[in-house]
């Protein structure tokens, strides 16, 4: 069909107006949205809610479209609903319920390492301390006085003492159990296992201790090196046992002797008339004996008989059967299944034994920071994402003799 041109501009006016008005209505419509946008967006309700959302669940539910996809195709209101109740019936009992069963665990697990026996605190000193590093003074008096003549000045004296420090050491582990396991153990040994974390820093201290008295090389219990006495004073030619230390003193016998009578009096004996750094004898009053369950009955015996605990004595030397007990009664006695023997091995078969004054503070255990155990949140980490509980025990602490004259080394286990 042929058209005039008259015909062709009418044709194209009607089609310029038409765009005119979709366009207008689409401006319109745009604006429209925009308002509603915003109003849903930055309604005070709706900000409300967005932030609370974006707080609880990190995701902000009007413009996450990744995390929250409610403007996708396919969502379902009805399916997010359901998944919904489920995480949150799931939380409910993971967060809470399981957060007070754990809390009773750790009640148990604290139970167990506070009632450990440890024998070490019978004779050592342990000293609390906010330091790393703790600085000690072990002194031994002063210079003798002497006779001051008519018109005579006085006569200076100096004290004499060691110097050093003890550096807080960390000790710890973690123990990682399944909630199912925990769940399903009818048993509760694997709770009672999260107990003795607790109880193993206690028993390492134990070990650390007679170490550090035993002071022997390649030392070790369970995986544990513990190392030797670290006090040693540049002065000193051999620490924590000596023949001859500056001064005169001496904590050792020329030879090591089994535990007997006529040792122990000859360990008393040697501690009664030791000496301080400037030669002059100490108040050193031998008050304990330290052995490991090897020697039990012995010490039994010979610290508790009425009569004379050893073999007939010779003609012209005093003592014999029926004689009474000199020892008896001298020392009390200490057992540590955790002695080291001559060769470093802590396995209760130790024939090591020492005589102590228990009444003084020769010897510390310096605590930073007590045994202590605890849990990983369980709304965080492995316990969240796996369902695994996490227990961390740890405590910083250290042992070391500070002035060994007030012990005496009966024998390092080799004989």
């Amino acid at each position: 069909m042929n058209m005039t041109d008259k015909q062709k501009d009418e044709v194209l006016k009607k089609f310029d107006a038409y765009l005119g008005s979709r366009a207008s209505q689409n401006t319109l419509l745009h604006e429209n949205n925009k308002r509603m946008e915003k109003h849903a967006i930055a309604n005070k309700e709706t900000k409300a809610f967005r932030e609370a959302a974006k707080a609880r669940y990190g995701i902000d539910p009007i413009t996450d479209t990744e995390k929250f996809p409610v403007m996708k195709e396919g969502f379902s209101w009805g399916k997010f609903r359901q998944q919904l109740n489920e995480q949150l019936r799931e939380a409910d009992s993971e967060s809470a319920f399981q957060t007070f069963l754990v809390a009773g665990l750790l009640q148990n697990i604290i139970g167990m390492y506070n009632t450990v026996a440890v024998s070490y605190k019978e004779w050592a000193t342990v000293t609390p301390t906010n330091l790393k590093e703790t600085p000690y003074a072990a002194l031994q008096g002063l210079s003798f006085p002497r006779e001051v003549g008519a018109q005579m000045p006085y006569p200076e004296v100096r004290a004499a003492g060691y110097d050093g420090k003890l550096v807080a050491r960390k000790y710890g582990s973690i123990y990682s159990v399944e909630d199912e396991l925990l769940e399903d153990d009818q048993t509760g040994q694997f709770k009672q296992q999260s107990g003795t974390m607790g109880e193993y820093l206690q028993l390492l201290t134990e070990v650390l201790v007679y170490a550090k008295l035993q002071s022997v090389s390649n030392m070790t219990y369970a995986g544990f090196n513990p190392p030797v006495s670290e006090t040693k004073p540049s002065t000193e030619a051999n620490w924590p046992w000596s023949q001859a230390f500056v001064g005169g003193g001496a904590n050792r016998p020329s030879a090591y002797a089994a535990l007997s009578q006529a040792s122990i009096q000859t360990g008393i004996e040697s501690l009664m008339i030791q000496k301080n750094l400037l030669g002059i004898q100490m108040q050193v009053n031998p008050k304990r004996l330290l052995i490991s369950p090897i020697y039990r009955f012995d010490a039994a015996v010979l610290m508790n008989s009425a009569y004379y605990p050893s073999g007939a004595a010779a003609a012209g030397s005093t003592g014999g059967a029926f004689a009474i007990n000199p020892i008896q009664g001298l020392l009390d006695v200490t057992i540590s299944r955790l002695m080291p023997d001559n060769n470093g091995v802590i396995g209760g078969l130790s024939k090591a034994w020492f005589i102590v004054d228990d009444t003084k503070p020769w010897f510390q255990v310096v605590v930073r920071t007590p045994v202590s155990v605890m849990q990983e949140a369980p709304n965080s980490g492995a316990a969240f994402e796996r369902d695994i509980y996490r227990f961390k025990c740890n405590t910083r602490m250290n042992a070391d003799v500070i002035d060994p004259r007030f012990a005496w080394k009966g024998s390092d286990g080799s004989v």
